[in-house]
């Protein structure tokens, strides 16, 4: 039965409040034996609890009218040392599930990014992101590990309290169950009040997060361009949304609580003058009356827990929500083929075939790939080429097994793709993309190689010309570098892009607009490192530059989605108006060389 089920046949009221909850639950189906192992441990001393406030009432008040307390005494040593072991057992096994569903949420969170990543992705702000991943799993795991089970601990042990207080005083204990069904009733009416300001909460969090976050990555645009005053209203501002939040919260939760504690104060007075006149008409003991009073107070104990956990609930639903979004969303990466025993050398190691590629992404009506053909001998250096929109790198991610196609074959060493995982593609076909993610950690680690040893590691930096950089750097290897690359430049950041993927010695290369934001001298250097790194290697370069171009044995123009011209470029320059088109357009920076070059064939 799907998480959903149950929740349709709530009332409206809860089942927008208790629909994603119930969702992310499905997730941890493996934790319901401990789930119920803390339920029942927290009901047992709930019930304890109120046994020692009831006893230790009955034992003195036998002790103060002179009659034997060696029963009381023993029963209340028992509940004593019952509430102490439970507690301990309570934290302990609370604690071991806490752990358990912040790593299940968490896994299960960060294998959704993976999954959606790099293009489902695209439409999140990144803080809202990380707000899932961070906050809302440490806001879903105190809900699971302590929240939920004090709710239905608490309702067990409501029962039986009240099972037990109308069995001792008869009709008078029917005070305490009506006393903890008013005391439900607070946090029950409030709760479309309570969901209202979950949701408005975690969403002012993530808001204020991605603002933060963005602003940190930008941190340089931002004082050049003069804009610091205009982010540091906006922190300022989702800051006072956050507050403003918490604040109108608090009132909530403070009301509820007042509300409670009349209750509760109610109750207590309304069972003191219903046993008094029981004990007057010889119905109950006088040296009872304490006992019973104690009773009705402590009875709403196990209510209160409950309170207190409905309270977070409005908070936690929104957090369940947004995690619930992630897992569930559509991911746009094809699915593994059933294909994983191929071994040894491939019989045509470089070569790439595709064969009437269509790709259609989800939500859009525009074809980004219409019927693509294309052939790449072993060893080859093809450039692709096209106007920004022409499907250039949609054609690389597909390639690379990170978009599904909706139409089409792709074979890379004469081995199907989509009949093998996506992984074992990927060992063969490596993507090194536009900018190259520094991580903060050791030029070593950067490398993303962890079964590679120094000897590989160096060869790969000497191959992309970055091997004398890092020699020179305070730790080499072990060198810690700064978020995002600090103090390296564009080139160096690209160079270490290459080593990465140098490394995987893959059978096809393919590079992302490398030189993209590069200067004429950086651009040069880099292409004299490629030119020596891909001897040898078929590689695939999605590009503008015209110093690229023309260090390509091929050029293959894309428009449209289809190709639409493909040969050399020195043919292509006088026989494709298109392909002198899209080389000229502004949105493609060229040298005066080629802007020349351009003009006389135009």
């Amino acid at each position: 039965m799907s998480a959903a089920a149950p929740a349709d046949r709530l009332p409206g009221r809860w089942r927008a409040v208790l629909t994603p909850v119930l969702a992310v639950s499905a997730h941890l189906r493996e934790q319901r034996r401990l789930f119920l192992e803390v339920v029942l441990v927290v009901g047992g001393a709930l019930v304890a609890g109120v046994g020692v406030s009831v006893l230790s009432v009955r034992a003195a008040t036998t002790v103060a009218v002179g009659n034997p307390a060696g029963a009381p005494l023993l029963a209340l040593g028992v509940a004593v040392v019952a509430v102490g072991s439970l507690a301990w057992t309570e934290q302990w096994l609370a604690h071991v599930l806490a752990y358990r569903v912040i790593d299940t949420v968490r896994r299960r969170v960060h294998a959704a990014i993976g999954r959606l990543a790099p293009l489902g992705l695209g439409r999140r702000r990144s803080g809202e992101t990380v707000a899932a991943a961070m906050t809302d799993a440490e806001q879903l795991e105190w809900f699971y590990a302590h929240t939920a089970a004090q709710v239905v601990a608490g309702g067990l042990a409501a029962l039986t309290v009240s099972a037990g207080a109308v069995a001792w005083l008869g009709p008078v204990g029917l005070v305490v169950p009506a006393g903890q069904l008013l005391v439900l009733a607070v946090p029950v009416l409030a709760l479309p009040v309570a969901s209202r300001q979950g949701t408005a909460l975690r969403a002012a969090v993530a808001d204020l997060a991605s603002t933060v976050m963005e602003a940190r990555a930008a941190a340089r645009e931002t004082v050049l361009l003069g804009r610091l005053p205009a982010v540091l209203t906006e922190v300022r501002g989702g800051t006072a949304r956050v507050q403003r939040v918490r604040r109108g919260l608090a009132v909530r939760t403070g009301l509820e609580q007042a509300a409670v504690e009349s209750v509760g104060a109610a109750v207590v007075l309304a069972t003191l003058l219903l046993v008094v006149d029981r004990a007057a008409a010889g119905g109950l003991a006088p040296d009872a009356v304490p006992a019973a009073v104690a009773l009705a107070g402590a009875g709403l104990a196990p209510a209160l827990a409950v309170v207190a956990g409905l309270q977070r609930l409005g908070e936690t639903s929104a957090a369940g929500a947004r995690v619930d979004a992630l897992l569930t969303a559509p991911g746009t990466r094809p699915a593994d083929g059933p294909r994983d025993d191929l071994q040894g050398p491939p019989a045509e190691r470089g070569a790439l075939r595709v064969r009437g590629l269509r790709v259609r992404y989800p939500g859009s009506d525009r074809t980004v790939l219409d019927g693509v053909d294309l052939d790449v001998r072993p060893g080859e250096h093809v450039a692709v080429v096209g106007a920004s929109g022409a499907g250039k790198t949609t054609l690389a991610l597909v390639l690379a097994r990170l978009v599904g196609a909706d139409a089409g074959e792709v074979e890379v060493d004469g081995v199907p793709v989509a009949a093998e995982p996506g992984a074992r593609t990927r060992e063969r076909v490596v993507l090194v993309g536009q900018h190259a993610h520094v991580f903060r950690a050791g030029v070593r680690e950067n490398l993303l190689a962890p079964d590679a040893d120094d000897a590989a590691l160096w060869r790969a930096l000497e191959q992309a010309r970055l091997a004398d950089h890092v020699r020179a750097l305070p730790d080499g290897l072990d060198t810690v570098l700064a978020e995002l690359g600090g103090a390296w430049s564009g080139g160096e950041r690209q160079r270490l892009g290459l080593a990465r993927g140098l490394l995987r010695d893959p059978s096809v290369l393919l590079l992302d607009e490398p030189t993209a934001g590069l200067d004429a001298r950086t651009e040069a250097a880099f292409l004299a490192t490629l030119r020596q790194a891909r001897a040898g290697r078929t590689t695939v370069v999605v590009t503008h530059r015209p110093a690229v171009v023309r260090a390509c044995d091929r050029v293959v123009l894309l428009d449209g989605g289809r190709v639409v011209a493909d040969g050399t470029h020195d043919s292509l320059v006088p026989g494709c108006a298109r392909y002198r088109e899209v080389l000229a357009a502004p949105e493609h920076p060229s040298t005066d060389e080629h802007r020349e070059e351009v003009t006389n064939h135009g």
